[in-house]
């Protein structure tokens, strides 16, 4: 079967814009993901590329020129999408770096027209270079959990790349695979096989974008909105993970449970907005003490917070919660260029043969002790 470059330019067109309009569709639903309305328009590009291309098959400017430089631009907005979407800080000055080398080198292959040889090669180089970029961001810049998706997608530029190798090895060797099976192949699918690679990484991003979406989420449910620590339910969930971990061990574990003393003056008096900055200011200042890797921080129902130690000694569970309670008694919270004196209540509680539950009730005995004591103190449950 063979197909002219016009038909196939019009059959990537066609297939192109009904992945760009799909794209663009779901952009304007998922309005919190820029690295879906980047796909997009890099598929748009695409189209454009197939377009020009396809009107003009004989090196003109329009086909060379335009439709190359097309093609590279939108290679660089779907690299800088997949770099956006993980979240892995890749500048726009080099994918843009790329595509000014290969539209110069386009505008030479223009004005002095190379074999056909040496054109089919450049080509192929500029493909496996932009796919051996997207593979290396893919599969070494993308966090755990998003694996199985970015693998997907890294396999597609992996096949694509592989049949520009291949390509490019029967083009070098022209006496080894004139009219072969396989050069009438490549010859026929070359273009097919741009329609189908761009089918495919649209599942491809599609798949990443499910993932990530379902990942969000997971995170949402299990952090508070406010202050990003962990919430209760993630808290209680983790918090005896670690306990029943230390114990197997036969280490000691520590809970502190801190209560931010007069915060309903807070609110009464300064408005919710300076009560929510005031819970903000308070995890940064606990942050700022030097938490250990290890240790749960988190935001157990609304001025009160926890914060689960594994394999700490009772004296030193109860030092740092005293450093922590003197270093929130020292830095008042700011609003609206004004300070809030704010202070803390502290409950500790440490065993090696409690569990979570029982650690917890007995922080909070510790706590309602110091608050009952005076409040902006610290008080240790000996009964833990």
């Amino acid at each position: 079967m063979h197909f002219d470059l016009f038909t196939l330019g019009v059959i990537g067109a066609a297939i192109g814009i009904a992945i760009s309009i799909s794209f663009t569709l779901l952009g304007l639903v998922l309005r919190g993901l820029p690295a879906l309305r980047i796909w997009a328009t890099a598929f748009w590009v695409i189209t454009a590329a197939a377009l020009t291309q396809g009107l003009n098959e004989n090196g003109s400017l329009l086909s060379t020129v335009v439709g190359g430089g097309l093609i590279a631009v939108a290679n660089a907005l779907m690299l800088m999408g997949i770099a956006i979407h993980l979240r892995y800080p890749l500048r726009w000055r080099w994918p843009l770096a790329v595509v000014g080398l290969f539209v110069a080198c386009q505008v030479h292959v223009y004005l002095s027209p190379p074999t056909q040889t040496v054109s089919a090669l450049m080509f192929g180089g500029y493909s496996v270079v932009w796919d051996a970029w997207m593979v290396w961001v893919l599969m070494w810049r993308s966090p755990r959990d998003m694996r199985n998706t970015c693998g997907f997608t890294a396999l597609i530029f992996i096949i694509d790349a592989l049949f520009y190798l291949l390509r490019s090895v029967v083009v070098l060797f022209p006496q080894l695979f004139a009219h072969s099976p396989l050069d009438e192949l490549l010859t026929t699918w070359n273009y097919l096989f741009g329609i189908l690679s761009s089918f495919l990484l649209s599942t491809g991003f599609t798949l990443m974008l499910a993932e990530r979406l379902t990942l969000d989420l997971r995170r949402l449910a299990r952090t508070d909105g406010l202050t990003g620590l962990l919430n209760r339910n993630a808290l209680i969930e983790a918090g005896e993970r670690l306990v029943e971990a230390c114990r197997a061990r036969g280490q000691a574990c520590s809970v502190l449970m801190f209560d931010l003393d007069h915060f309903k003056s807070i609110n009464d008096n300064w408005g919710h907005a300076a009560g929510d900055a005031v819970l903000s200011h308070f995890v940064g200042v606990i942050r700022g003490t030097g938490l250990a890797r290890e240790a749960l921080f988190a935001r157990y129902g609304g001025e009160e917070f926890m914060l689960v130690l594994p394999a700490i000694a009772p004296a030193a569970a109860d030092a740092l919660a005293e450093r922590m309670r003197a270093a929130v008694a020292a830095e008042p919270a700011l609003f609206e260029g004004r300070s809030i004196d704010i202070t803390t209540s502290v409950g500790v509680a440490t065993a090696g043969d409690a569990n979570f539950e029982q650690l917890v009730n007995a922080a909070d005995v510790a706590l309602y002790r110091a608050k009952h004591q005076g409040r902006n103190q610290v008080a240790w449950n000996p009964a833990a």
